[in-house]
């Protein structure tokens, strides 16, 4: 998901602060994913160990170790 609306809101706050100041500053950030589900999350787990690709991420989605998974991270 890449909406600034699946975020925990006092972190969305943030980030919205975030992207204004970049903003006035010239500097347009691209949102890439906000909230990740289990099994997207597990998708990216297997990348580089069952499925080619290098290794993204240590956290499993069954586990919820990624922050992605709590709305409190996002990508750009």
């Amino acid at each position: 998901m890449r909406g600034l609306e699946h975020l925990y809101p006092p972190f969305r706050e943030k980030v919205e602060q975030l992207i204004e100041m970049c903003k006035e500053r010239g500097l347009n950030i691209g949102l890439g994913e906000t909230l990740r589900t289990a099994s997207e999350q597990d998708s990216l787990y297997a990348q580089g160990r069952t499925k080619s690709g290098n290794i993204i991420t240590n956290a499993k989605g069954t586990d919820f170790m990624s922050q992605h998974q709590w709305g409190i991270a996002f990508d750009f």
